[in-house]
């Protein structure tokens, strides 16, 4: 893939991403004139930068996902893994500089996500290996919901949501006695692993028997439900480390006050 494709993949995430929020920020006013001016100024076809827009749409749950049955190939989940975790404006400012400045795709940072992938990787890989957020952790969230209150399980008492808060659980039950942590993971089907992030599994370990994890199979026909206590201490995962994109503001030894 050529480097000026890669970097409209990154411009198309934001896009889908953020939505309407993003055509604003960009201020090129309509959604097609934003395609044109980015295809303009990265030397790439308009109506690809759409199209690379309409294949992240599923992973935001964008009501113009019409790519929801093609698999995420490998440069556009190598987007993902990079990207998801970065706020609106921490991503928009990655946006403006591959739009404005043609020295930002040296940086050390964005040369691996940018870097094109081979024929040989390709055919290795065959589909994203990468796990992403979308719309099957947020109906498993839903379900949980749902369970608990016409269950009480892992335990009764007031469902507080955690989910923006950056804690490392999604929900909070507030009993008589004490707080629990719950965090859930989603499965489209009746089977498959599941992924922690270090944030998760660091506060699990921290809060022992007061933190769940909740399993949700099943979660596009008939959900199912399995509820672990103490997961750090019942379950063994393998550690992988990834190396993400961080937006970072550097100030030269010049521009320091005396």
């Amino acid at each position: 893939m050529k480097e000026n494709h890669s970097l409209a993949l990154i411009v198309a995430y934001y896009l889908s991403k953020f939505d309407n929020l993003a055509y604003e920020k960009l201020g090129f006013n309509t959604s097609t004139a934003t395609h044109a001016e980015v295809g303009r100024m990265l030397g790439v076809n308009p109506n690809s930068v759409k199209n690379m827009r309409d294949e992240f749409d599923p992973l935001h749950d964008n009501p113009r996902a019409g790519w929801y049955q093609r698999p995420l190939r490998p440069s556009r989940a190598k987007v993902v893994e990079s990207f998801q975790d970065l706020s609106e404006e921490e991503l928009r400012d990655v946006v403006l500089e591959i739009l404005t400045n043609p020295e930002f795709v040296a940086s050390d940072d964005f040369s691996d996500v940018v870097a094109p992938i081979s024929k040989r990787e390709k055919k290795r890989t065959g589909k994203s290996v990468f796990i992403v957020r979308g719309p099957t952790g947020r109906k498993a969230e839903e379900h949980f919901m749902a369970y608990h209150a016409a269950n009480g399980i892992p335990e009764s008492g007031e469902l507080q949501d955690t989910r923006d808060h950056g804690c490392g659980y999604d929900f909070a039950i507030i009993t008589a006695s004490t707080k629990l942590q719950v965090e859930v993971k989603g499965l489209d089907g009746d089977s498959g692993g599941i992924t922690f992030t270090s944030k998760e599994w660091d506060t699990a370990r921290s809060n022992g028997d007061n933190y769940y994890l909740v399993i949700v199979r099943n979660v596009s026909s008939e959900p199912d439900f399995q509820v672990i206590q103490n997961p750090y201490k019942v379950l063994s995962p393998k550690k992988s480390v990834f190396t993400t994109v961080q937006v970072r503001w550097n100030v030269p030894e010049s521009e320091l006050p005396n």
